[in-house]
Parts: C-alpha cells; structure tokens; sequence
C-alpha cells in the first residue's frame, strides 16, 4: 500500500519504525511499495531530526522513498511548511487521491487543520471542484485511509 507520512518535529519518530521496518523488508529482497515522508521543523541545522538516516535511506532506497523537507525558520522572511509542500507535490495528489494510498500524520496539534486544507489545495488541481476536493479530503480520515496522532 502507497503510504506519505507527514511528521512535524519529534511527530517523525513515530514514522521511522515504519521507515525502518520498509527498509528491512527491501534490504531482504521484499518489494515494498512507495513511501514518501514530509518532515518539518524550525531550523535544519539543529532540528533536522534523523537527517543522516533518512537522508542515507533516500539515497539507498530512491527507487520507493521520498522524502521531503521544510524547515520554517532557514530563510528570514519566508516560511516554508510541510502544508506547503503538501499542497503542491504531485505524489500527494498521485498517491492519495488517484491510487487510494494511506496517509500518516504525527507531531504538534496545529498540524492537522492547515495539513487538511493543503490536501483540498491538492486535490483541487487534479481538476475538482472545491466541494468535490473537500469530500475527498473527508472520506480519507472517514474510511480510515488517514489518521493522525497529534499531541
């Protein structure tokens, strides 16, 4: 099953058990199938949580994980979160809306609103309408294709 992880702050710790197992799997001669993480935090230099793992397991394993990231506070003037890049990858798009892949959500509590109408960003450029986007935004977390862990 497709599967994008989003994880902001300590939130991607929990993705990594996921992560790491994949990677198990894959080093062992399963297919897996793809995962894309979005991780975000404040400043790369000193929040960029995991990087040498999670930047070694792109590197490796390129051909079924993705990872994308947005620190907020890099650039003085310009803040750049995961909602943003949500809104405006095709694999989010690809992933969740055409191919019913499965989405992860973990970390501080202000997340799931901005990353919800991110999602309906998204879908409405794959040609729905508002209404429609927003249902199908809504029928991820109701027929359990999305959940979310959120402190």
């Amino acid at each position: 099953m497709l599967v994008i992880c989003v994880g902001i702050g300590s939130g991607v710790a929990p993705h990594m058990a996921l992560i790491r197992d994949r990677v198990f799997a894959s080093t062992n001669g399963v297919k897996v199938s793809p995962l894309s993480l979005y991780f975000g935090n404040r400043f790369e230099a000193r929040e960029f949580l995991y990087r040498s793992e999670l930047e070694q397991i792109a590197t490796e394993h390129g051909d079924w994980f993705t990872l994308h990231t947005a620190f907020s506070r890099d650039v003085i003037g310009k803040k750049t979160y995961v909602q943003d890049l949500v809104a405006v990858n095709n694999d989010i798009r690809e992933n969740l809306l055409q191919r019913k892949g499965l989405l992860y959500v973990c970390g501080n509590r202000n997340l799931p609103e901005p990353l919800r109408k991110s999602l309906v960003e998204s879908f409405e450029t794959d040609g729905k309408s508002r209404s429609e986007a927003i249902l199908a935004m809504e029928e991820m977390f109701t027929h359990g294709r999305a959940q979310q862990e959120v402190w």
